[in-house]
């Protein structure tokens, strides 16, 4: 992907998340993966994706 094209901001307020720049409440990452849960399709948004990116502190 040709980041010069692209103005990437990620809120996030995962504190377990080592990526978490916790000042600005931003991902630091340049992109992220979101992948689907295993309970997705349940109709509950909580179920339906989650942050594959994410890594814990």
């Amino acid at each position: 992907m040709n980041q010069e094209n692209h103005n990437q901001c990620i809120h996030c307020d995962v504190t377990s998340c080592k990526h978490l720049n916790e000042n600005q409440h931003v991902c630091s990452l340049d992109a992220i993966t979101v992948a689907p849960t295993p309970m997705a399709y349940s109709g509950n948004p909580a179920d339906e994706s989650m942050c594959k990116s994410y890594s814990c502190k």
